[in-house]
């Protein structure tokens, strides 16, 4: 794939996310039900429960001491091995800052959260998933700087793979863990990706800039 070809992609990527975050703002805002949830859900129903630890665990990955570890981790290996001053100080504000548009996006809609009993504790409304867009931010954002320094082509298929795989277990573990809507989880990534994509366009402004 060339260039031209990636940038289109990734356009059509930005537009389908827009969509998706607007109609998923708009059926939540006027409280209609979202076929996809019922559907997703039911399919979900059928997750054995030797499977719900493994879930559990997978889930803290996308909780503020998973993120944390996540992106501290990601923050000495920009400052201390690649000195990617600008790098670091995209990945830690985007993060930081997106997880309190999460919250303010919880706090407008006030989306119930599903009548189900929940597996796990949770305190905050339901829509958007913070799991699903927190984590977005943080891993897809890692993942960017990660491929970004890598020069073999197997490695960033590797990355590439891995950060989708953990991203839509995360995703799936909030609806097994009945805490969530496939709704939830489907905004948190498209309003996720759109916030990643602002901060990679700054990242990459003010890092030509210091250059």
């Amino acid at each position: 794939m060339d260039r031209k070809d990636k940038r289109s992609f990734t356009y059509l990527f930005i537009l389908l996310a827009v969509l998706w975050a607007a109609f998923t703002c708009i059926k939540v805002a006027m409280s209609s039900p979202f076929w996809i949830d019922n559907k997703v859900a039911g399919i979900f129903s059928n997750v054995p429960d030797s499977l719900i630890p493994f879930f559990i665990k997978i889930t803290e990955m996308g909780d503020k001491k998973g993120i944390g570890v996540a992106a501290l981790l990601a923050l000495a290996w920009l400052l201390v091995k690649k000195k990617n001053y600008v790098g670091a100080a995209a990945l830690a504000l985007s993060v930081a800052i997106g997880n309190e548009v999460s919250k303010l996006i919880k706090d407008f809609f006030e989306r119930p959260r599903p009548d189900l009993e929940h597996l796990v504790q949770v305190k905050s409304y339901s829509f958007p998933s913070g799991h699903a867009m927190v984590g977005m931010i943080v891993y897809f954002m890692i993942a960017y700087l990660l491929l970004e320094e890598m020069r073999s082509r197997a490695g960033k298929v590797i990355i590439t793979v891995i950060t989708a795989i953990l991203l839509l277990l995360i995703g799936a573990s909030r609806i097994i863990l009945q805490v969530h809507y496939p709704s939830d989880v489907l905004g948190g990534y498209a309003l996720g990706y759109l916030w990643v994509v602002l901060w990679i366009l700054l990242y990459t402004y003010f890092k030509k800039r210091v250059k």
